[in-house]
């Protein structure tokens, strides 16, 4: 089984269906679908993606949301201090402007669960040593 770990324009895009992104989204969901996935998101993801669908869409949406991330098709990773300090520690080494806070503890979670995969279009990812799904290629199990 591959660990993905989805970040949150991807989740965004999914359930916004006026965003640019989403139906490429929808293929990268279709190629999991056949393959033998085991999704990952983390605390940080959850809170961008609840906030930002119930503002692009709705609070309806969200909540809807918010029940399929608990029903246990994902497992959630709820970072811990240890988490926390490695996600600084890479914040703090990222020279770009552009790669946020929530992404480095994305980054930490990744390395420490050993996910080589992420469901993202961000190329921060790509620049920390992990393959976007759909992007860079799709695991071979």
């Amino acid at each position: 089984m591959t660990k993905v770990f989805f970040d949150a324009d991807v989740l965004v895009a999914l359930h916004d269906l006026t965003d640019l992104l989403h139906e490429n989204v929808l293929q990268y969901f279709e190629m999991m679908s056949i393959g033998n996935i085991k999704p990952f998101l983390s605390t940080n993801v959850i809170l961008e993606v609840l906030t930002i669908v119930s503002q692009r869409v709705s609070k309806d949406k969200a909540l809807s949301l918010l029940n399929e991330f608990r029903s246990g098709k994902y497992a959630i990773v709820h970072p811990d201090e240890d988490l926390v300090m490695k996600g600084e520690e890479i914040y703090r080494g990222v020279k770009s402007k552009n790669v946020s806070y929530s992404d480095c503890l994305s980054f930490a979670i990744m390395k420490a669960y050993t996910i080589e995969w992420a469901c993202s279009f961000d190329i921060h990812f790509k620049k920390q040593g992990f393959k976007r799904f759909g992007i860079d290629g799709t695991p071979t199990n």
